[in-house]
């Protein structure tokens, strides 16, 4: 059973000089709510959002649950 509730697709150009991000929040069962961000970051800037990111989604000391942002897999395109 898979415990992640929101994701996050960062996507770029074949220079990877241009990014766009989508995020996806499964935490309500019944509902599936994409945003897409329509800013366009460079490599620095999705950097650092990713890092941002992964400091807001780990576990307080004590708790028990995910580490921050983990990379699940990388991919050339969506069907």
């Amino acid at each position: 059973m898979c415990t992640f509730k929101r994701f996050f697709l960062v996507g770029s150009n074949d220079a990877q000089t241009k990014h766009r991000v989508l995020k996806i929040d499964r935490t309500e069962p019944r509902d599936l709510v994409i945003i897409d961000d329509k800013h366009v970051y460079s490599q620095q800037e999705v950097c650092e959002l990713l890092g941002r990111l992964d400091l807001g989604n780990r576990s307080k000391i004590g708790q028990k649950g995910s580490s921050g942002l983990s990379r699940a897999l990388s991919a050339y395109g969506i069907v």
